[in-house]
């Protein structure tokens, strides 16, 4: 498994089909452009095929619009990935709010920042099945 960087990440845990969807849309833009000869793209095809309960998404923001996106298949944490998001529909919006615009169509899209806002919940990417062990006050010489 891949070492990932120090960050507070959050799991999704509902609105896994949306954030396919968007996953979809990416692949789909790697399609046109002629980049689908790697691992991350056939790892990331793999999961848009995957049912929604069956893969996990761990995200931690590390910028305005930028974020950590680990997924793994099955919670399987050997078969999984991890790349950097731009959110370009929140930068998008931040844009047309400034300007006043509030009625264009980029606000009824979903980005990956609703779905880290309104669909996680802090937790480490490998930490299922692992228990917290209290720790003790005092230490004991034996």
């Amino acid at each position: 498994m891949q070492e990932l960087p120090e960050a507070d990440w959050k799991e999704l845990i509902s609105r896994k089909d949306e954030f396919l969807h968007i996953l979809r849309i990416l692949n789909h833009y790697y399609e046109m452009r002629g980049q689908t000869r790697n691992d991350l793209y056939s790892f990331r095809q793999k999961l848009v095929e995957a049912a929604p309960d069956s893969i996990s998404i761990y995200l931690a923001k590390i910028g305005p619009y930028e974020y950590f996106v680990k997924g793994s298949l099955e919670r399987d944490f050997e078969a999984s990935e991890s790349w950097i998001h731009i959110d370009g529909i929140a930068e998008e919006r931040d844009k047309f709010r400034d300007l006043g615009n509030l009625e264009h169509p980029v606000f009824s899209i979903t980005c990956l920042g609703d779905l880290f806002e309104t669909a996680t919940n802090l937790k480490s990417p490998g930490s299922e099945g692992k228990k917290k062990v209290a720790k003790g006050r005092k230490s004991i010489k034996i």
